[in-house]
């Protein structure tokens, strides 16, 4: 448990209040998570940085929760503070025109709390190619810049530019994507597959830098990979994809091989729809977080004894963990 008094509130001039004991379930994909000791909510780039600045200085360890796709937060919460990033700036600068040479190309700035799938239809209605990969993914460009997030043989380092980040020494810096050490569902800010409050850097905005092109081709790509979503993904609350496929292979094909789809733990259930997803029939209250481990232990457990294959998580625990 965190030792800030029982009371504790910023100062007025940042401009947000904390709520206490604050159920997160409801801010998830999946419609699971206990509550946060302390909550608040942010609508600008400013409140966040004052925010955490200011928790830095109280010593009140905090988590930036962002669309709630991709984390599953315990059943017992999570201890400190958690900042809901509501800041959801997008603008495309400069204005797109003609044709640009490859170092004139438009750039779309998007503020960390940004839907990644907003931030791609905006690309899209200005005839703007690089992220029509992004518009059937779920969550923020924050967690997608954290998590390198991709879909249809695209990924956020393929146009990222830079981001503008709060590092652990309270400065603002802009980091450019190189420097990020991109891999697969991975970045050098990514903090491991169990995470709780902490003080690490935040991420505040991002630049990504497009090409135009056709906007009608531009449009019917797009609204291909929407076709193929409804189609393959379930509509039931869901973390997003649930392991990270192994290479040469498909996490869904192996967990349905292995006769586990439409397998059921409390009120967990193995996608009929797509077997890498595990859906929380029941909504808020449906089910819980241990169960999503139980079932995700077990998948993993029978793929490995079937195919030899050992499955990694791509989503991240989130909370106070006691297994």
């Amino acid at each position: 448990m965190i030792t800030a008094p029982a009371v504790l509130q910023p100062p007025a001039s940042i401009g947000v209040a904390l709520e206490t004991d604050k159920s997160l379930a409801g801010l998830t994909s999946i419609k699971i998570g206990g509550p946060a000791d302390y909550f608040a909510t942010v609508t600008h780039p400013h409140q966040l940085l004052r925010l955490v600045r200011w928790a830095r200085g109280v010593k009140l360890p905090y988590l930036i929760l962002g669309g709630g796709s991709n984390v599953l937060i315990s059943d017992a919460g999570v201890r400190g503070l958690v900042i809901h990033n509501r800041c959801r700036a997008i603008r495309i600068d400069p204005a797109p025109c003609c044709v640009f040479p490859l170092d004139e190309r438009p750039f779309l700035f998007a503020e960390s709390g940004a839907a990644l799938a907003g931030a791609a239809r905006t690309s899209i209605n200005q005839g703007l190619s690089g992220l029509e990969w992004a518009v059937s993914v779920p969550g923020t460009v924050g967690g997608a810049v954290i998590n390198n997030a991709g879909a249809h043989g695209g990924e956020v380092k393929d146009s990222l530019w830079d981001v503008m980040l709060l590092g652990d020494a309270d400065e603002v810096q802009t980091v450019r994507a190189s420097d990020l050490a991109y891999r697969y569902r991975h970045s050098r800010l990514k903090r491991g597959e169990s995470i709780q409050g902490g003080f690490g850097p935040v991420v505040l905005s991002a630049n990504f830098r497009l090409s135009p092109g056709s906007g009608e081709e531009i449009r019917a790509k797009a609204q291909g990979f929407l076709e193929h979503r409804r189609r393959t993904q379930p509509v039931e609350p869901s973390l997003g994809s649930t392991f990270t496929n192994p290479p040469g292979d498909y996490a869904g094909r192996l967990i349905d091989a292995a006769g586990l789809r439409g397998h059921r733990v409390g009120g967990i259930e193995v996608s009929r729809t797509h077997a890498n997803f595990l859906a929380n029939a029941g909504g808020v209250g449906g089910a819980c977080a241990a169960d999503v481990l139980t079932m995700m232990a077990l998948i993993q457990a029978r793929v490995y004894e079937r195919f030899g294959v050992e499955l990694e998580a791509e989503i991240q625990r989130v909370g106070e963990w006691t297994q």
